[in-house]
């Protein structure tokens, strides 16, 4: 077989970007190797063939009896078509790090490294006016960022640099300046991995991090004498509340503060604080569910899908869209929930390395709240999925299905859901919620059907007031109760 990894990336590729990698390599400035034309050759061979591996096209013997017709061909050695495919992989990822760095690319760049050019000329006059003009932009960049003030240490150094060059005296000042710059960039980047890892640790065991150690604490103490930032203010709010969920007065700070400071916050930053924000309130659903809790939850759902929050460029995130369309089908909103399905195939799902059987289970998930039990059995498809939480959502809806069709598979289903939750790497609190949910459902199993029973009322009283137990409105819609 010719180079795997070059033709998963180039089968990756869409039209638009091989249009741009062959100019890229028929362009004597970026492919400069001295096969340059061999390897326009075979990448245009290549792509006769789609880059599809098990293409005959491709067969690796043929494709080296093309290229190299005087030259042996011998399966379990290396030769010259290896090397001809390997220098091909190699201009490919240098056409990806150049789309990477124009895509980075910010008229800020491009000035420090004219006045850098200036400094190499000891062109005083230009450096100074290209460094002034720089000040000025950074003044009116509105978003105070980690990516700004990394811009401000950059900014202040290049000045301190060309001032210790001449022997200037204000080199010092520059200095100052330019450290206070890198410590708020450092600050806030910290703080914002401090909450990734807080939000995993609370998500899943395998966080393995000491917030006790003393670069976390860095990152908890702003100095008095630095601006006021309204991210790090966030940040520090999504630490409190990821610790302490039931801390109401943070909770409508943070509300506030992301609210007024929105016109301000970079979109990926404001996306991922949008993120935890729907986490606080799904949060805040599951350990106390009801009818309105859960009407509030998919309105804010609904808003940030619609605001564009759930996307990665044109594709849906897989956990924001089982969120959103698990509030829709609670809510009965049928038609809105299979439209939103219709429009987001597993072609624009992301986040997940199997988006058709993700796609699936939101599918069947439609068709159980829909009541086809036998359409969503069939729709369902088990994965042994990068998350293990969506493997855990199969099982359970497949134990729903099961409780719905009076299955004689329904004790065994259960049995190794138990025992899948047990053996999975989720933090325990998860695990907890599957447990309840296991109980109380043997429990309506036993006796929670028979309207006489006079366990039944303390079951429904029981599932209403326990936390955090999942599928509550489905145990409690079993028992002939409104959520």
């Amino acid at each position: 077989m010719l180079n795997r990894k070059l033709l998963e990336v180039l089968k990756l590729f869409k039209p638009q970007e091989h249009a741009q990698f062959r100019q890229f390599l028929v362009s004597p400035y970026f492919n400069n190797r001295s096969n340059a034309a061999e390897l326009i050759r075979l990448y245009d061979h290549i792509m006769t063939a789609g880059a599809e591996e098990e293409h005959p096209e491709l067969d690796k013997a043929k494709v080296a009896a093309l290229f190299f017709p005087s030259k042996p061909f011998n399966a379990n050695q290396k030769g010259p078509l290896d090397t001809l495919a390997s220098d091909l992989f190699g201009v490919v990822k240098r056409f990806l790090a150049q789309k990477n760095h124009e895509k980075n690319n910010t008229d800020f760049d491009e000035g420090l490294a004219l006045a850098r050019f200036y400094r190499g000329f000891g062109m005083e006059d230009r450096f100074w006016q290209t460094i002034q003009n720089l000040r000025k932009e950074q003044e009116n960049y509105k978003f105070r960022d980690a990516a700004f003030f990394h811009q401000q240490f950059l900014l202040e150094e290049e000045a301190a640099t060309f001032e210790s060059l001449n022997n200037r005296l204000e080199d010092d000042a520059n200095i100052s300046v330019a450290a206070k710059y890198l410590d708020i960039s450092f600050l806030l980047q910290k703080f914002e991995l401090l909450c990734l890892l807080k939000h995993q640790q609370k998500m899943t065991q395998q966080v393995d991090f000491d917030f006790d150690s003393p670069l976390a604490k860095i990152a908890l103490e702003y100095p008095s004498n630095y601006p006021s930032n309204p991210l790090y203010d966030l940040n520090l709010l999504t630490y409190r509340l990821l610790d302490n969920a039931d801390d109401d007065f943070s909770f409508e700070r943070f509300d506030h503060l992301l609210e007024s400071h929105k016109s301000i916050i970079p979109f990926e930053k404001l996306r991922n604080f949008k993120a935890y924000f729907r986490f606080f309130w799904s949060r805040k659903y599951t350990h106390l569910g009801g009818t309105s809790v859960r009407i509030k939850v998919f309105e804010i759902y609904k808003k940030h899908f619609e605001e564009g929050y759930f996307y990665e460029k044109d594709a849906i995130i897989i956990h924001a869209l089982k969120a959103l369309i698990l509030f829709g089908l609670r809510l009965k909103q049928f038609d809105w929930v299979k439209k939103v399905l219709d429009e987001h195939p597993p072609t624009r799902i992301c986040g997940t390395k199997y988006p058709v059987e993700a796609h699936s289970l939101c599918m069947a998930e439609y068709y159980f709240y829909t009541k086809n039990f036998e359409t969503a059995l069939n729709t369902l498809v088990y994965k042994h999925f990068e998350n293990p939480n969506y493997s855990l959502w199969a099982d359970m809806l497949l134990i729903k299905i099961y409780f719905e069709t009076s299955d004689e598979l329904l004790e065994y289903r259960i049995k190794s859901l138990d025992q899948k939750v047990r053996r999975t790497k989720i933090s325990l609190e998860h695990k907890n919620n599957y447990y309840k949910f296991l109980q109380k459902l043997d429990k309506i199993i036993k006796y929670g059907l028979d309207k006489k029973s006079q366990k039944r009322e303390k079951l429904i009283e029981e599932i209403k007031n326990t936390p955090g137990i999942n599928e509550r409105d489905w145990l409690l819609e079993k028992l002939g109760v409104g959520g």
